[in-house]
């Protein structure tokens, strides 16, 4: 039967596609049998290659970003699967700093699975932070996905603010976490985590909690001050974690799996 919604694995090289096939093949399963895609970018458009794998393949010449702008309408991609490889040359996909800037506009979740890894997905536990920032809708959606399609097992983490204000965002946010998790059908449990100083909160979380898989916002470029730009984007750090990484950009056009 012809898929019309794709888990799209974006590969450079066949050890990359080695790496990122078991985990496009596990979420494409696991999210109600989505189809499985691999997307090829070079200079010279090269896609040979891509035919041992036996799973349906697009090799493009041109850039990446432009592939990725159109992942969603173009290939009809809900979830994109890259690697991140922080010895990688800049000039690789797989480079942390190239990958989010190659990803920043992408209007799917896109899961960065570390270099090295052993290749094997492991999701039964998934972290998200729920602090004093602006929320999405669509982050609890996707969590909601990952705890009902994928059978991971959700743990909130709640950083241990002391400032009345920061206190108060946070626990907004939580009062509305509670209010659309029984839509969603999301279950959760929650955990107190040491509150931020220098180090951002999704790190914290790992740190703490050891999950498999960690889930979070990109930066939104709309809120960007002077400490973002001396500090550095926080999921730059997130990804040198090690940790394999779901990643939502806060847009106010993002493609959500229906299901």
């Amino acid at each position: 039967m012809k898929k019309d919604q794709y888990v799209i694995a974006c590969v450079e090289t066949p050890e990359g596609a080695e790496l990122l096939i078991p985990w496009a093949k596990h979420f494409a399963q696991r999210l109600n049998g989505k189809g499985l895609m691999l997307l090829a970018v070079s200079a010279d458009g090269d896609s040979e290659w891509l035919k041992q794998y036996g799973i349906p393949y697009v090799g493009l010449r041109g850039d990446w970003k432009t592939a990725i702008d159109g992942l969603p309408t173009a290939f009809g991609g809900i979830l994109a699967v890259t690697a991140v490889d922080p010895t990688a040359p800049h000039r690789s996909i797989t480079n942390p700093r190239t990958m989010l800037r190659q990803f920043r506009d992408c209007k799917i979740a896109y899961l960065a699975v570390p270099i090295p890894s052993n290749g094997t997905p492991l999701t039964s536990s998934v972290s998200i932070v729920l602090d004093h920032r602006r929320e999405s809708k669509e982050k609890f959606i996707w969590a909601s996905y990952l705890v009902r399609f994928v059978g991971a097992k959700l743990t909130v983490a709640l950083p241990d603010y002391r400032d009345a204000g920061l206190r108060g965002q946070q626990q907004n946010n939580l009062r509305y976490l509670e209010k659309i998790a029984p839509t969603l059908g999301l279950t959760y449990s929650t955990a107190t985590i040491p509150a931020p100083a220098m180090t951002p909160s999704d790190v914290v979380a790992v740190e703490a909690l050891r999950p498999d898989m960690v889930l979070a916002l990109a930066t939104d470029r709309r809120d960007r001050d002077v400490g973002d730009w001396l500090l550095g984007d926080p999921e730059l750090k997130l990804l040198r974690t090690g940790t394999p990484t779901l990643l939502l950009n806060q847009r106010d056009d993002l493609y959500v799996l229906c299901d």
